[in-house]
This record gives structure tokens, sequence and C-alpha cells, in this order.
């Protein structure tokens, strides 16, 4: 299978997943999310250059983004230096945390997708610096794709749902910065090797997360 095509139905894959959740999470009417920078997120990140993911169904993206409650959905995939890949997408809303679901939500079986391993990944950002996150591998067909997933709420970046939507709603009581994200980047892995899978996701995770704050 195509590179490019396996990145394009993993993205198929999460937002159907994530519309799936949402559905089951929440019933209550939606409102539109205010307007942020999400889609001006930068195509050169530190020399990983961008190439957005498109797809051709339209009405299925709009169907996806209506039960979601936003269409701030970000997904591309990312060239780096030694023609690294990896994906990233991006789920933003202002006011409805339900846009937001636990990880495990993902983990139900689609028919298409199993996952093998769950846990956890640590990322030297540099400085002292650290984050977690939640570490997934998949078998998609033939292939297999590692996973690292966090989330945001106002300034807050955790791989903590639970935490991420306890975050969400006392921003929204004090009148803080609003808002909150599901990220997601993936990439294939290649002869077996997770371990470089993992350090690829890690290496531009580094660089983006130094300006993904001021788009959300």
């Amino acid at each position: 299978m195509d590179k490019k095509d396996l990145n394009t139905i993993i993205a198929a894959l999460m937002l159907a997943v994530c519309a799936v959740a949402v559905f089951f999470m929440s019933s209550i009417k939606r409102t539109p999310a205010r307007e942020v920078r999400l889609m001006s997120f930068p195509m050169n990140v530190s020399g990983w250059k961008g190439t957005n993911v498109e797809f051709k169904d339209k009405e299925y993206l709009k169907q996806v983004y209506e039960v979601l409650g936003t269409d701030k959905v970000l997904i591309r995939t990312y060239l780096g230096p030694g023609n690294e890949r990896v994906s990233m997408q991006v789920v933003y809303s202002d006011q409805k945390r339900q846009s937001f679901h636990p990880p495990e939500y993902c983990y139900l079986g689609s028919g298409r997708t199993e996952m093998l391993t769950q846990g956890k990944a640590d990322i030297d950002l540099g400085g002292g610096k650290m984050m977690s996150a939640n570490e997934s591998i998949y078998q998609i067909s033939k292939n297999k794709v590692l996973m690292l997933d966090w989330y945001t709420a106002g300034d807050v970046m955790t791989e903590n749902f639970y935490r991420q939507q306890l975050y969400f709603v006392i921003n929204q009581l004090k009148g803080g910065k609003s808002g909150g994200s599901a990220i997601r980047v993936w990439t294939a892995i290649t002869d077996n090797d997770t371990t470089a899978a993992l350090e690829r996701c890690r290496k531009f995770i580094r660089e983006a997360v130094k300006v993904l704050p001021d788009y959300l």
C-alpha cells in the first residue's frame, strides 16, 4: 500500500471514529466555534514540509464536522530531513468539550484497524522541558502504524483526557483562555523498527509544539 494512501486511510478512520465517539458522548445542540488560526498552521515547521491530506468525498467531511461540532480539523503529512514522513491531525473546539474523547474510544474496532499496544511516551522538548503522550501501535491491513496523541485546554497540554476536560470547564467558568484540542501524530513502522518510528514522531513533535500554541 502506498504511504500516501495509508495516511489518507488513517486520517479517514480517525475522523470516523471521532464522529462515532462524539455521537454517543453528547446529543446537545452544537454552536459554531470562534475563529482561530489553526488552519494557518505553518506548512514548513523547522524543515518539515507539509501537505494537506485531501478527501474527495466532501459530503462525508461535512457530516463528520457536524457530528464533531467543529470544522476546525487540520490533517497534514509532513516530510522532514532524510525523507522522514509523519502525519498530524488536530481537532479544535472553542466551546464544545464533547468534540474530544478518551483514547480508548479510538480503539473500538472499526473493522479495518486493530490496536496492538498501548502505553505512554515521554518527549524531551529541550531546555529541561518534557511532555508525555499516549503511544499506541495499530495494525492496518498489512501495515503497522505508531501514533502519539495528547490534548490541550487553554494553555494546558496533557496526555490525560480527563484532566483536559476538567481544565476546559474551569477555563470557561473563569473566563480564561477557552478552547481545547485533540492532537495526533503518526507514522508508518517500516522494517518492524518501532524505535525509529517513535523517534520520527518525537523529532517532529519537538518542533511542532514550539509553534502550535500560537494557532490554538
